[in-house]
């Protein structure tokens, strides 16, 4: 049975529904230890540490993701949807976003554990009617810090370099189509 880890956040809840993105990093158990280690190992090395995406310092940020472009582990297991001119509840659209992710990424027979970031007691009530709904194999569905370990903060880093990209950021154009030319990210 294929067992899925499944690590979500988002970005743009500012723009009041003008710009939403759910960022989701999806790995298989045999590799979620090696790639937390790897990625602790960036952020140690990088200087990030555990900083949230956007007062991380420019330079940290590019030296980060060029790091995370040598993780060959990572090649399609990250997925990105974005909506725009969107009034539906955050957690909805959180919720269908991690749903088509998993349907690309799994097997028939497979299982999976869901930790979104600031998920709150009421919001996994409504994601998991929504994974039922959409007949999602799911063993825990929890929410987490986004502090709480290095691949959530990946998750973190990578709404936010993609909000970056579609805000015309010069240094994250270059980079993201590097990401997108080796199979690193997929639009759902």
């Amino acid at each position: 049975m294929q067992k899925l880890y499944c690590y979500v956040d988002e970005s743009g809840q500012d723009t009041k529904g003008e710009f939403f993105l759910v960022s989701i990093i999806i790995t298989e158990k045999e590799f979620k230890d090696k790639i937390e280690h790897i990625l602790f190992n960036i952020e140690r090395e990088t200087g990030k540490r555990k900083t949230k995406w956007r007062p991380t310092p420019l330079k940290r940020k590019i030296k980060y993701l060029e790091n995370v472009l040598c993780v060959n582990e990572l090649k399609g297991s990250i997925f990105y949807d974005i909506y725009k001119n969107n009034q539906e509840e955050y957690i909805k659209l959180t919720g269908e976003s991690v749903a088509m992710a998993i349907k690309i990424k799994a097997e028939k027979n497979y299982s999976s554990t869901i930790l979104i970031d600031g998920l709150n007691p009421a919001e996994q009530r409504k994601v998991v009617k929504i994974f039922r709904a959409r007949r999602i194999h799911y063993k825990k569905v929890k929410g987490v810090r986004d502090q709480s370990n290095s691949i959530i903060r990946l998750a973190d880093a990578m709404a936010g370099f993609i909000r970056d990209y579609k805000e015309g950021k010069i240094y994250a154009k270059k980079i993201f189509v590097r990401f997108r030319n080796r199979g690193f990210v997929k639009e759902i």
